[in-house]
């Protein structure tokens, strides 16, 4: 019989040891410090790709020939930029003379989309060139013009 109290006394001594160790410590105080968080942001500004600048136009017509095409600029809160667009040429395929304007040239960015209008004009007595009726400019080489912001 004493060897089984001896080996409870055992088992719960050692089982007492354990609980010590295992056991968490009580905490004597607390100590903090302050760190930065540093952000660098590199500003990025979009514009969206307008739909095609379309015009409709008569040979010799009397007066101008107008369109318009809507796009936008999305910039950073706070950001200044300019807005440019090719001045126009002579379409190659059809032979009629444009002009491009915007409808302003400058912002600052408010960090949601800002809109602006591609303002195109072909002046009034063209003739143009025709190989086909009716006739597009479709297999013109220099249709493509460039909208550019800079910030």
């Amino acid at each position: 019989m004493k060897s089984l109290q001896l080996k409870k006394f055992a088992a719960s001594t050692i089982a007492a040891a354990l609980f010590a160790v295992a056991a968490p410590a009580q905490a004597v105080g607390t100590v903090s410090t302050n760190f930065n968080v540093d952000i660098t942001l590199s500003p990025l500004c979009s514009v969206s790709t307008p739909a095609p600048l379309a015009f409709t136009y008569t040979s010799f017509q009397p007066t101008a020939a107008t369109a318009a095409t809507p796009f936008t600029v999305t910039c950073p809160t706070g950001i200044p930029y300019t807005v440019g667009v090719t001045a126009g040429a002579t379409d190659n395929a059809v032979q009629l003379a444009y002009s491009l304007a915007l409808s302003s040239g400058a912002g600052t960015g408010t960090g949601v989309a800002q809109n602006y209008a591609v303002n195109g004009t072909i002046a009034s007595g063209q003739g143009g060139a025709c190989t086909s009726v009716p006739c597009t400019n479709a297999a013109a080489t220099n249709n493509v013009q460039t909208i550019t912001v800079a910030y």
